[in-house]
């Protein structure tokens, strides 16, 4: 049986994601649109909106920025 998240100890205001990016899309918060990804010069990558001027570190994304493909199975 798959598990569909993550299993800790959560506390109210928690955020759940999937266990994998697979079969999402990674989309600004705000907008909507599609995020680039980009590389950063400490090694770690983020995602950025060039429409909003907004984004995220790829280990750290905000709930609403993962958006489920519709042709994910």
């Amino acid at each position: 049986m798959k598990q569909a998240l993550r299993n800790k100890s959560l506390r109210p205001g928690d955020a759940v994601y999937p266990v994998s990016g697979r079969g999402y899309a990674h989309v600004c918060p705000s907008c909507g649109q599609p995020l680039t990804l980009y590389d950063l010069r400490d090694g770690d990558q983020a995602y950025w909106c060039d429409p909003c001027g907004k984004g995220h570190r790829a280990g750290d994304p905000p709930t609403e920025a993962l958006r489920p493909l519709p042709n994910a199975g």
